[in-house]
């Protein structure tokens, strides 16, 4: 079961140096808003949990004020 919401799946996505987008295409990426960036879009996503461990991580360096 995803206990993330879709908020820290965006937040998590946009501030990880190993996020890799599933889309490939330049012109997809270049014209994707940063709203679209989500865990859920990454190679590292099996659809549950980050397959490189670094969600955590990178959820609890954000600031959650």
């Amino acid at each position: 079961m995803n206990y993330a919401s879709e908020d820290q799946l965006t937040a998590v996505a946009q501030s990880c140096s190993h996020f890799d987008s599933r889309v490939k295409s330049f012109t997809s990426i270049t014209s994707a808003s940063a709203e679209s960036i989500s865990c859920n879009s990454c190679t590292h996503w099996n659809g549950t949990k980050c397959t490189i461990n670094v969600f955590d991580d990178v959820l609890t360096s954000l600031d959650q004020t």
